[in-house]
């Protein structure tokens, strides 16, 4: 018996957070690319770039946000230079607003490293910038245009808050790193005292064997005292179990300073396909802890599977020994997978769809109990049993159990949302649902939108949501409309007759 022959549950491994830039895009919402567009890049149709910010804060000039730009090389069009060499040429737009007010912006080109010819072996190249800026929040709006090519220039929009206290420990950005080495010379790179070379994404490729993060603490000498011990602990949990991954945990010991540099890595070589997240925190003498930071990542590391040999050493079988019926166990083990990690995961979709034995599952049951409740794990399989129940009663269809679903995946998963806006018969719309959740464990005001063609069953889909490792898909209006528009334009957002339609209303105001 198998619980996943409908492929419904890809899109965690098939995402990651970070934005790949289009020519004719134009979006608010955080973009999100598939694993396939890192590896393949031969199509120099549409310009490719990855762009990234962080920021930071400087106790003799306030507050800034360093921007990260890495374009790939054979995306560009290549001109022959002055120097009878070819070179792409791209045009970047930064701009900063406060409200109607632009408190920061710069235009410059950015220009490819020379080839010989245009048969050459293009090199990916990068871009860093500084921008000072005071505490507030601001809409970034980027603009990158190819000044070889006749397509439009792209344009996205993305919030920023900046909020560093003077009275409080604060911990910066935490940003992903190629490399950091002493700084012997300043430059752009530079930050206290280090040449940091920024990794402009939160993918992890299988051929990546390390993950390295830089970081900045401050004001630990005026909350503690100067010179007063502390302890930074950094490790990778789980993002979709909060678990702490065990071999990656780390931690240093600093004096209380203005500001304590955070630098780490670690090897990755052995860490399983999935969605993660690096997680600093400072913590005093007494272990209490002060601050906290956390930030997405996503891995893929195909050859990582999940110890058999670790399962092989359960001798006590608890509460789950009771479990013997085969198609029982298959259901049971089935219906956690919503709150599993991508370990667990691929763990349980091979014993589905390989008929592992009754025992293997068994013994993966009581383990995936007892690793989140050592004391009383039939106690949290119980209440998670209750949630089950809900779901089975609310989203099953007539051909998956409630769990199976998405709307009772992403239920299980994130919660009861905080709103349901529920459109079942809007004029020009197929039934569409949009879940607000006013606050997750990770995130605050995060959406989901779900629709369903068939205007008579309970089986409906997630199409858009901008929860990290969730589906994002830009064009979720005109998905939600093709009942009666047909859109042939790929880079069309809204549809031309929205008579009728509030989606736009329900995303942005939920009711």
């Amino acid at each position: 018996m198998s619980f996943f022959t409908k492929n419904r549950i890809t899109h965690e491994t098939a995402n990651f957070i970070s934005f790949v830039i289009h020519k004719n895009m134009m979006t608010r919402a955080l973009l999100v690319i598939s694993i396939l567009m890192i590896s393949h890049t031969a199509d120099a149709e549409k310009l490719k770039a990855f762009f990234s910010y962080k920021s930071f804060y400087s106790p003799e000039s306030g507050p800034y946000v360093e921007t990260y730009m890495s374009v790939i090389g054979n995306s560009v069009e290549y001109t022959q230079n002055e120097n009878g060499r070819f070179q792409g040429k791209i045009e970047v737009t930064l701009v900063f607003k406060d409200g109607e007010e632009i408190i920061n912006f710069k235009k410059y080109n950015l220009l490819s490293p020379e080839v010989e010819d245009t048969s050459s072996s293009f090199i990916n190249f990068v871009d860093q910038q500084r921008f000072s800026l005071p505490n507030s929040t601001y809409e970034l709006e980027i603009q990158i245009a190819d000044m070889n090519s006749q397509e439009l220039p792209f344009i996205s929009y993305q919030p920023i808050e900046l909020n560093f206290g003077t009275d409080s420990i604060t911990i910066s950005d935490i940003e992903f790193v190629e490399s950091f080495t002493k700084s012997e010379t300043e430059s752009i790179i530079t930050k206290s005292g280090y040449d940091v070379v920024p990794y402009v994404s939160n993918f992890y490729p299988s051929n990546m064997d390390k993950i390295g993060f830089y970081a900045e603490v401050y004001n630990t000498n005026k909350i503690l005292g100067a010179g007063e011990k502390y302890l930074v602990n950094y490790y990778i949990e789980s993002y979709q179990t909060s678990m702490v991954m065990a071999r990656y945990k780390r931690f240093v010991r600093h004096d209380a300073t203005p500001v304590n540099v955070v630098l780490g890595e670690f090897a990755i070589d052995e860490l399983p396909s999935g969605n993660y997240q690096l997680v600093i925190e400072v913590r005093d003498r007494t272990n209490a802890l002060l601050k906290i930071r956390k930030t997405f990542f996503q891995r893929s590391n195909p050859a990582a599977e999940m110890s058999v040999a670790d399962l092989h050493s359960i001798v006590d079988l608890g509460f789950v020994a009771q479990i013997t019926n085969q198609d029982t166990m298959d259901m049971y083990v089935a219906s956690v997978y919503p709150i599993s990690s991508q370990l667990e995961r691929n763990f349980v979709r091979n014993q589905l769809e390989n008929e592992g034995t009754l025992e293997m599952k068994q013994k993966f049951f009581i383990s995936f109990w007892q690793s989140r409740n050592p004391m009383n794990p039939e106690k949290s399989w119980n209440d998670y049993k209750l949630k089950l129940n809900t779901v089975q009663d609310i989203f099953k269809s007539p051909i998956d159990y409630g769990f199976e679903t998405e709307r009772g995946r992403v239920y299980l998963q994130y919660g009861p949302p905080n709103v349901i806006s529920e459109r079942k018969q809007e004029p020009n719309t197929y039934p569409y649902e949009i879940w607000h959740y006013y606050k997750t464990d990770r995130r605050t005001n995060i959406k989901f939108v779900f629709y369903s063609k068939e205007l008579a069953t309970n089986d409906f889909e997630l199409i858009h949501s901008d929860a990290y490792g969730e589906v994002n898909n830009y064009r979720w209006k005109m998905i939600i409309q093709k009942r009666t528009e047909q859109g042939t334009n790929p880079d069309q957002m809204n549809p031309e007759n929205s008579y009728g339609t509030r989606t736009d209303e329900y995303f942005d105001t939920p009711k």
